[in-house]
């Protein structure tokens, strides 16, 4: 099965570093492509690609306010055209990778793959706003539903072509109260049950984990996720993020948020 890593990025040259980090990090576990839809691109953001063995694809994006979102319908675009048979789909500048992600994406049984940030929307101020600002009348169904982070999404082409075009379709039905939609939309459609064939990892499984919520940062005791978590806390160990049986991560989001375990990981990944 032919397996590729997607991202996008508007400057490129001046983030070369971040994507650096995401790729190379990337190869160390995966023989996939790595594909980067480049922003507005210029010659030498197109060059910077070519030189880490990034295959650059050109995109336009008009109002990159509001880029979060429109990530969705250029990576779909993509897929469309695409023979990979099975992508992840990710943030490009806070993005790590501790091991293959697709080593534990059961295809015979689901289709699409995210996880879980360990808490409820209702416990977590940032979504909580953002859902409400974007989608108020789902915001009161939501706030049951666990966050889930759109930073992150594998899955089947089709079955994610499909996911992300629906998504980037409501993100433009939703108000622009908030410039960052995609998230709110994953969350609104999980809660509503509109995503078939779904996979949704928690903390203890050792897909994927997110700093924002799980990680040691400013917010984790002042907003109280360390007593709100439903699962093992995460921690660093011996240069990796590992879960409550110390197993490491496939993947760390929002690393740089925890400027420990940034310097660590840069370290770690010869940066």
């Amino acid at each position: 099965m032919k397996t590729s890593l997607i991202g996008l990025s508007n400057n490129v040259t001046n983030n070369i570093e971040k994507i650096k980090l995401w790729s190379n990090s990337f190869r160390k576990y995966c023989d996939g492509d790595v594909v980067l839809l480049c922003a507005n691109s210029t010659t030498q953001d197109l060059k910077s690609c070519e030189n880490l063995g990034i295959k650059p694809v050109e995109v336009v994006v008009k109002d990159t306010w509001f880029i979060n979102h429109e990530r969705l319908k250029h990576t779909a675009d993509y897929l469309t055209s695409s023979n990979t048979d099975l992508f992840i789909a990710t943030d490009v500048f806070d993005v790590v990778f501790q091991g293959n992600p697709f080593d534990n994406l059961d295809t015979s049984n689901y289709d699409l793959f995210v996880s879980g940030e360990g808490v409820n929307v209702g416990e977590e101020p940032w979504n909580s706003d953002n859902i409400n600002k974007i989608f108020p009348e789902s915001f009161q169904e939501c706030k049951k539903t666990e966050v889930i982070n759109s930073g992150i999404i594998a899955g089947k082409r089709e079955a994610l072509c499909n996911l992300l075009s629906r998504m980037y379709q409501l993100c433009e039905t939703g108000s622009s109260a908030h410039n960052i939609k995609d998230q709110a939309a994953l969350i609104v459609m999980v809660t509503k049950n509109q995503i078939d064939n779904l996979k949704i990892f928690n903390l203890d499984d050792g897909w994927a984990m997110h700093c924002a919520v799980s990680g040691p940062t400013q917010f984790f005791e002042s907003w109280g996720f360390k007593h709100k978590i439903k699962y093992g806390i995460p921690e660093m160990m011996d240069g990796y993020v590992v879960n409550k049986f110390g197993k490491k991560y496939d993947m760390v989001h929002q690393f740089n948020r925890v400027p420990e375990w940034h310097e660590i990981i840069k370290k770690v990944n010869n940066l």
